[in-house]
């Protein structure tokens, strides 16, 4: 039987022996989603020696803690494809929720073809990632995110980011992130947990950006060994 969005809530975070980096933001993040979808946090107590990227899960059952290798090593440059957004109702689409397998596939799915990450278009707009958050640098020193009201889901490495993004001297806006914007682009940035800030350099077999990586070493410095 297939399970509900509103069947369970996650997040994923980094860990390297046994420290999990960040864990107050995202359990803060898991608290404020579940309280969205209806679902009761428990305690969560951190079992020791965790490492690799941690998936914390909230169900009926209780709180479960899944590991996985991090399988996706940290990049400076990155190629990717889009794919039409999953659509749930506006509430669920901006939480990590409990029907998630639909971005689990799309990831497997730009795996197969090569990519290293999968962009998620609707109504002509890139709304999110598969597992990232995207960042457009505009020749204007705008960094465009796409609006929350298009579905993107909260973003702990974007939390991390944003005050050092504004201390370099960027503007950060929530807009739309259209074909035009985003062909455009000086920098297309890519926030993830397991990707740390990678820089797009190719989608959908176009060439993004003008070469230039500033926003993008504003984010690594602002990630700082964590992602290293």
């Amino acid at each position: 039987m297939m399970e509900g969005p509103k069947s369970a809530v996650f997040t994923t975070v980094r860990a390297r022996d046994g420290h999990l980096f960040h864990l107050d933001l995202h359990l803060n993040r898991l608290k404020k989603h579940a309280a969205v979808l209806g679902i009761s946090i428990p305690e969560i107590e951190v079992p020791p020696g965790l490492d690799g990227l941690i998936r914390i899960q909230v169900d009926s059952n209780g709180v479960e803690f899944n590991s996985k290798p991090f399988y996706q090593e940290i990049h400076m440059e990155a190629e990717g494809i889009t794919v039409p957004a999953p659509r749930w109702t506006r509430k669920v689409m901006g939480t990590k929720h409990g029907d998630w397998n639909p971005y689990r596939e799309i990831t497997i799915e730009s795996f197969k073809k090569g990519a290293d990450v999968a962009l998620l278009v609707h109504e002509f707009c890139i709304v999110d990632g598969d597992r990232v958050m995207p960042l457009v640098l505009d020749d204007d020193g705008v960094v465009w995110i796409s609006d929350s009201k298009m579905g993107g889901v909260d973003s702990v490495t974007f939390e991390i980011c944003k005050s050092a993004i504004e201390d370099a001297g960027f503007v950060i806006s929530e807009g739309r992130l259209n074909e035009r914007m985003v062909a455009r682009a000086k920098e297309f940035i890519l926030l993830g947990t397991g990707m740390g800030a990678a820089r797009l350099t190719v989608l959908d077999d176009v060439e993004i950006g003008d070469g230039t990586n500033n926003l993008q070493q504003v984010c690594i410095s602002a990630l700082g060994e964590d992602w290293r």
